[in-house]
């Protein structure tokens, strides 16, 4: 683009340049007129097509809604109009002002003044011709009687007291008789002209005022001469009248004397009368001149404005492209891309604002990458505390100021067994079964507030009831928390609260366990040595007093003693069971079939493994097995096993029987494996051990309390039955659950997590894979 302008700008001024050189010379320029005239038309329809070109696609860029195409108009519609509008003032101007001159030329009376002067130089030229036409009509007489032979000295004479510059006699066939000059310089004499010769046959004599004509001259120059010299030619003697009035006599002789013109007469003669012929020519062409330079200018319009508006196309697109540049920058500043401008090369202020803008950009550069280490390393510090909050045992949860829950962890999903993921931005009160702790929370951090404590954060105990699921159904689970919280302040301002708690009802249940095996173990140790003395001294004072007694009295003995032996065995028999509880002996781990060690208890209470049915159902509880073929064996103690599976198995059929007559008694032992987030925190698999009853069920304030010992619902008995199984499940690292059944009576659950293989569980998935593939 840049080398086109320069070609076009050079071409039209080649032209401008042409017209002008033309225009200082009429004839010139009415030869080259058509030339012009053709040049500049074609120059004309290039910037014309070069000008529809260029605004066709400004035009196109425009309705396209292209980025700095109205900048780009904007500005060449205004570069035009500075170049256009001048311009055509000019022209009119130009136009007028041409034509009114040429016209003033012409109304002052030019024409008679240059007339004046040509006579004035006429009359000059003729004066001077008149009196070298005397001087030589004189010599001319003196030259009468003189023969050939004696004319060369005589003229030389008669030139020299006459001051003549060159005389010349020749005879009437134009035969050179004698010739005489005042220049060394010249060897050949001025012989008069063929048209001279033919005036003096006419007219005998010829005067008149020739121009210089130098030798070897072309007809262009010999136009333009640089002097003027006078001739006059008169006859030197007359035969006869007879002869004179024939013609010019071949005897006669002429002399021819020349005298030049001084240069500045000449040179004033030779421009008055050039200059008149000028003004006659302009005089005669005034119309046509007209013409000529209204056309010149009309040529000279077309150029400029085009050549303008090419010029103003071109240096909008060049002055816009920066700011393009500069735009499309800020652009990609706004979508993020910092790469810097190309700078130009020049040191005005587009290329110092293009120097700015780049420097601007590196320093959001920076500002973005030293955001973005700070962005990746809080999002390290956020999945570092995440990973750490997550790996908490404890419950964590952070409350804004609107006590809306804004932060949680996975300890505190598992301990109230919710998922909290929905509830993020939300009060707590809407998770369900989380009310009442909400409720507690809120109440310890008024409380805390109102009693304005020194110590910055409280720590309270609560018991809450919630929901579990379990074997496609929900039952209610109690459980103790340990809660502390705090304000979180940043800034010195309170932004939030933050809750710390944990699930303690095991710690309790542990705490108690060992009370009571303390309790055990003292209560044994008192009770034991001083049952046998009363046992032993009560028979022997029945075998004392067994003769000396009469029968009413002995009747009487005999009954307090058996009383006494009974009661002391009562007491030996809870001692025993104290013993045990306290004296648990450890486990002794080895792989155990479940269903197996099941059966075989089960057996005991009349139930057939083969035919899966009581055998005596007229004295038996019906009992309804459901057992998983496919469990793996566990890791446990046999025998501490079988106890536990005694223990629920008679506390049913106790609670059953009590409830119910015998043969609408029942019994449901079920057994499966289970891989539940629900029922095993890590996910792992797990057996569950299930024994139900359609008994009367626990009271809703033994149920909380059912494995403390001497808790117990029935009539008889130590309470340590259900303490001494959750001890053992401990041991094994399982879990024990009890809750009321919805159709009436009691479930007991528990989860063995310890496996021994799961070789028997992959291979029943294989088979059952096969089974399906040949399905």
């Amino acid at each position: 683009m840049r080398a086109a302008l320069g070609a076009a700008v050079v071409s039209a001024l080649a032209l401008l340049a042409l017209l002008v050189w033309s225009t200082g010379n009429a004839s010139r320029y009415a030869q080259q007129y058509d030339v012009l005239l053709l040049l500049n038309g074609v120059f004309a329809v290039t910037l014309v097509s070069w000008v529809l070109v260029l605004a066709a696609r400004l035009l196109r860029q425009l309705r396209r809604r292209q980025f700095g195409a109205r900048l780009t108009a904007r500005f060449a519609l205004s570069f035009a109009l500075i170049g256009v509008l001048p311009g055509a003032l000019i022209y009119v101007l130009s136009v007028q002002f041409m034509s009114r001159s040429i016209e003033s030329w012409f109304n002052v009376r030019v024409d008679t003044a240059l007339e004046a002067g040509l006579n004035l130089g006429r009359a000059a030229l003729d004066n001077q011709l008149n009196d070298l036409n005397t001087r030589a009509r004189d010599i001319a007489n003196k030259l009468a009687n003189t023969t050939d032979t004696d004319m060369a000295g005589a003229i030389t004479r008669l030139r020299e007291s006459g001051g003549v510059a060159e005389a010349l006699v020749f005879s009437g066939n134009g035969r050179l008789v004698a010739f005489s000059t005042a220049s060394y310089s010249q060897l050949i004499p001025d012989v008069p002209p063929p048209h001279v010769l033919n005036q003096l046959r006419v007219s005998r004599n010829y005067s008149a005022a020739e121009a210089d004509e130098a030798p070897g001259k072309d007809a262009e120059a010999a136009a333009a001469p640089n002097g003027l010299h006078l001739r006059v030619v008169v006859p030197i003697s007359v035969i006869d009248r007879a002869s004179s009035a024939l013609g010019v006599s071949p005897d006669t002789r002429w002399l021819q004397v020349i005298q030049p013109v001084p240069e500045q007469i000449a040179r004033n003669a030779n421009q008055v009368q050039q200059g008149f012929r000028d003004y006659q020519e302009l005089a005669l062409s005034r119309q046509g001149l007209r013409k000529l330079y209204s056309i010149t200018l009309t040529l000279a319009l077309v150029l400029a404005v085009f050549a303008s508006i090419v010029a103003a196309l071109a240096l909008s697109r060049r002055l816009v492209r920066p700011l393009l540049t500069l735009a499309a920058g800020t652009q990609a500043v706004g979508v993020g891309d910092y790469r810097p401008l190309p700078e130009p090369p020049e040191r005005d202020e587009v290329g110092q604002l293009t120097r700015s803008f780049n420097a601007m950009t590196r320093q959001l550069d920076e500002a973005r990458h030293m955001v973005e280490n700070n962005r990746l390393q809080l999002e390290r510090s956020n999945v570092y505390l995440e990973s750490v909050l997550s790996n908490l045992s404890s419950g964590v949860l952070v409350f804004d100021e609107g006590f809306r829950v804004s932060m949680f962890n996975q300890g505190a999903q598992s301990i109230l067994r919710a998922d909290l993921r929905s509830v993020k931005g939300c009060p707590l009160e809407t998770v369900d079964g989380a009310f009442k702790l909400a409720q507690l929370i809120r109440h310890a951090f008024a409380a805390h507030a109102a009693v304005g404590s020194e110590k910055l954060y409280w720590q309270q105990q609560f018991e809450l009831e919630l929901e579990a699921a379990m074997d496609n159904e929900t039952k209610m689970h109690t459980i103790t928390l340990l809660a502390r919280g705090t304000h979180l302040s940043v800034d010195g301002r309170g932004n939030g609260y933050l809750v710390v708690f944990d699930d303690i009802s095991e710690v309790i249940s542990a705490s108690r366990t060992v009370a009571w095996g303390e309790v055990a173990r003292r209560l044994a140790h008192e009770i034991k040595n001083p049952l046998t003395p009363i046992q032993l001294s009560a028979e022997r004072l029945a075998m004392k007093l067994a003769g000396k007694l009469n029968e009413s009295d002995a009747a009487m003995l005999t009954r307090s003693t058996n009383t006494i032996v009974s009661q002391v065995s009562s007491l030996k028999h809870m001692v025993d069971d104290f013993r045990e509880y306290a004296r648990t002996p450890p486990a002794q781990m080895q792989p155990v079939d479940i269903n197996g060690l099941i059966a075989d208890v089960l057996s005991l209470y009349g139930w057939d493994p083969v035919e899966g049915t009581v055998r005596d159902d007229k004295h038996s509880v019906k009992i309804e097995v459901e057992l998983d073929a496919g469990l793996p064996q566990i890791e446990g103690d046999p025998t501490q096993l079988r106890q536990v599976i005694h223990n629920l198995l008679a506390n049913a059929r106790d609670a059953a029987t009590q409830e119910h007559a015998l043969e609408d008694a029942r019994i449901y032992v079920k057994t499966k494996l289970t891989d539940s987030s629900i029922d095993t925190e890590d996910g792992q698999p797990a057996v569950r051990l299930t024994v139900s009853d359609n008994g009367s069920g626990f009271e809703s304030r033994v149920l909380s309390r059912v494995f403390e010992p001497y808790v117990t619902t029935k009539a008889t008995g130590t309470g340590l039955g259900l303490a001494i199984v959750k001890k053992i499940i401990e041991e094994h690292g399982g879990r024990i659950d009890i809750a009321n059944r919805r159709e009436g009576g009691a479930r007991v659950s528990i989860l063995l997590t310890r496996l021994a293989s799961m070789a028997p569980v992959l291979d029943a998935q294989a088979q059952g894979n096969d089974n399906a593939e040949k399905t």
